[in-house]
């Protein structure tokens, strides 16, 4: 099987299969969202990495009314499905990067993120992932 992600499932069926795989799978998403309402009620900037199909963002959307999201995903059929599950949501509010690791991710200036999401990503790596990026970003 020609696997066009880093899951066990191709993009295009990820949705569904995800949560037949995963028991609870959008309490997940559900609990992440009422965990960063709590902890910080306005985030700027959100940066959602090993994005998948967009679906946290896409709920998060509905909370979040002045955040802007970054998604990345090292998958770029993923990010094209997220890109898709999107296109309805204000695009001035989103930003797709190129298909890229987590540990390659940087931020400049004041564009880092408030929030960091990682749900599912890296479950699945057979590498280790240099974090220090994102530690960096998280510290500042």
């Amino acid at each position: 099987m020609d696997l066009n992600n880093k899951s066990s499932h191709m993009s295009e069926d990820y949705d569904l299969q995800i949560i037949d795989t995963i028991p609870y799978y959008e309490s997940f998403h559900n609990e992440t969202l009422n965990i960063i309402k709590v902890i910080l009620e306005r985030p700027n900037i959100w940066l959602d990495t090993g994005c998948g199909t967009g679906t946290l963002i896409q709920k998060a959307f509905e909370e979040f009314d002045i955040t802007n999201f970054v998604l990345a995903d090292p998958s770029e059929k993923m990010l094209n499905k997220a890109r898709s599950k999107l296109s309805k949501h204000p695009q001035e509010r989103l930003t797709f990067l190129e298909p890229t690791e987590t540990g390659k991710i940087s931020f400049k200036g004041d564009h880092r993120p408030d929030v960091i999401t990682a749900i599912q990503a890296h479950i699945t790596c057979q590498k280790k992932i240099d974090l220090k990026p994102l530690k960096f970003v998280m510290n500042s």
